[in-house]
């Protein structure tokens, strides 16, 4: 009876060590309280790392970001610019795997640039904690994604998987009282690059506040700019506008969901 409980007991350990080694420990899920205190910035680009997904449409990439868990089926929240055309998309986890969408009948969120996505898998992965309050001025954000290109824009990183993954740090530069057209509100000095788009944007406390979506410096004739009731910002305003990038508030995927 002793060596049968020995044999077990080694092969649950020899289990355990199989799981260890297929699914790294920075890919899952663990029970943590609710976050009180700011976040160092290594420990705000742990939570990123865990949560952002890249998403491969074919002929290009975006990103994402894991929002919900109900069994083995995850949410992710994106761009409706990444999916909303792709009839090929395959969602890239933290551990490298690769997953199909569960159906390719993507969920516009309202009028937004968001889209929900969805995939299965049991392995337990985690997922960003959202904050349901609204942002403010001079708030630092961090900002999280995987760059197309490398650095000089000339070659992509698909090649890189998940080692394309990129964080950057800022404040919010911008809250505008109404909308941009496509739900986009919130203005902020962090550098981000094409691919980051549909990338998770966290405060201070590691929360997830927004989604990425546009770059720093676009040409205000192409009517980025434009609020959603087609009216135009102020002279300004506008210099400002045109230096931030911009996201979704996440207030607004809790208001429209």
């Amino acid at each position: 009876m002793r060596l049968v409980r020995g044999l077990w007991r080694l092969r649950w350990l020899g289990i355990g060590m199989v799981l260890l080694i297929a699914y790294p420990p920075i890919c899952l899920a663990e029970t943590r309280p609710l976050i009180t205190t700011k976040l160092t910035k290594p420990k705000i680009e742990q939570i990123a790392r865990q949560t952002t997904v890249r998403i491969f449409t074919g002929t290009a990439s975006g990103s994402g970001v894991i929002v919900q868990r109900q069994g083995e089926i995850y949410t992710v929240l994106t761009n409706w610019h990444v999916v909303g055309l792709s009839e090929k998309l395959t969602i890239m986890t933290c551990d490298g795997r690769r997953y199909f969408p569960i159906t390719n009948n993507f969920v516009q969120v309202g009028k937004a640039d968001m889209a929900i996505v969805q995939f299965r898998s049991a392995t337990p992965y985690r997922t960003a904690t959202i904050h349901p309050q609204p942002v403010t001025p001079g708030e630092p954000l961090y900002t999280a994604g995987f760059p197309m290109y490398t650095q000089y824009q000339v070659e992509t990183t698909f090649d890189q998987g998940i080692q394309g993954f990129r964080l950057t740090q800022g404040i919010v530069s911008l809250v505008l009282p109404k909308s941009l057209d496509q739900g986009y509100r919130l203005g902020y000095t962090n550098d981000i690059s094409i691919g980051m788009s549909g990338g998770p944007i966290f405060n201070q406390y590691g929360l997830l506040v927004g989604i990425n979506g546009r770059l720093k410096n676009r040409d205000p004739d192409f009517g980025v700019y434009t609020f959603e009731d087609n009216t135009s910002p102020h002279p300004e305003l506008l210099k400002q506008m045109v230096r931030s990038s911009w996201g979704i508030p996440i207030t607004t995927y809790l208001q429209l969901k």
